[in-house]
């Protein structure tokens, strides 16, 4: 049955909706009144920005070495905060990581329609057309959401399930959608998986972080957006 309700993002997301998958030409609002701390069964990286450490650096060859370390995970209790967020599927949270460089993250889920109906721009335009091919609407689908919304990292990555449909065809149609938007669309190696690198190009004008990274397993599609290579890394060592 189509949900028919649709949940609206609170003004405290606004963090997480400016960096969601190559987005940064969204809309912004407030940053969230309390900044989220290092996890505490792990060290954070020394800094969060656009270089990474060698040992994770983007090779001239499009891979991004798997080497780099990943900070033991902390625990569920340890990175859970009450800020009133939705959880429409806590199953498809938990595939997400609970930290990146050490930093916990806030975690949610609802409706791709209702995170739709709270930004504007970037991947929004994205999901209709990318949902057509399966006979579903953003209605239809939940998208769950692991973001630092302090944005002490710049990192949030995506899960978004489509009961039914195979990882290679997720991932293949999604490209094929945000080339037909005229997003560049490239094949990388990165910690052992093969992701497609796409890159908004209003975004990239604009100077946002413009690239997020997509990967499909299972019946779910996978995104990850961040400017540290390190990050990258990290996450999808840490993903299904």
């Amino acid at each position: 049955m189509i949900r028919r309700s649709r949940i609206v993002i609170p003004a405290l997301l606004g963090a997480a909706i400016t960096l969601v998958l190559v987005s940064g030409c969204g809309s912004a609002a407030a940053t969230p009144t309390a900044a989220r701390t290092p996890a505490p069964t792990a060290t954070a990286t020394p800094t969060a920005t656009a270089s990474a450490s060698a040992s994770a650096s983007v090779a001239p060859s499009g891979s991004v070495g798997p080497s780099a370390s990943v900070s033991p995970s902390a625990s569920a209790d340890a990175c859970t905060s009450d800020l009133g967020l939705p959880h429409v599927s806590v199953t498809l949270e938990d595939l997400l990581p609970l930290t990146a460089g050490g930093i916990c993250l806030e975690k949610f889920s609802l409706a791709l329609s209702g995170y739709m109906a709270s930004t504007t721009g970037g991947d929004k335009a994205l999901y209709t057309p990318w949902l057509v091919k399966f006979g579903k609407t953003s209605d239809d689908v939940n998208m769950a959401v692991a973001s630092d919304l302090s944005q002490t990292v710049k990192f949030t990555a995506h899960a978004i399930e489509v009961p039914g449909v195979a990882a290679a065809t997720l991932s293949s149609s999604f490209a094929d959608v945000a080339r037909a938007a005229s997003w560049a669309v490239n094949t990388r190696s990165v910690a052992g998986k093969q992701v497609l690198e796409m890159i908004d190009p209003v975004s990239a004008s604009a100077g946002g972080v413009s690239a997020g990274y997509v990967y499909a397993k299972g019946d779910v599609l996978y995104t990850i957006i961040t400017d540290d290579p390190s990050l990258l890394t990290e996450a999808l060592i840490k993903l299904p």
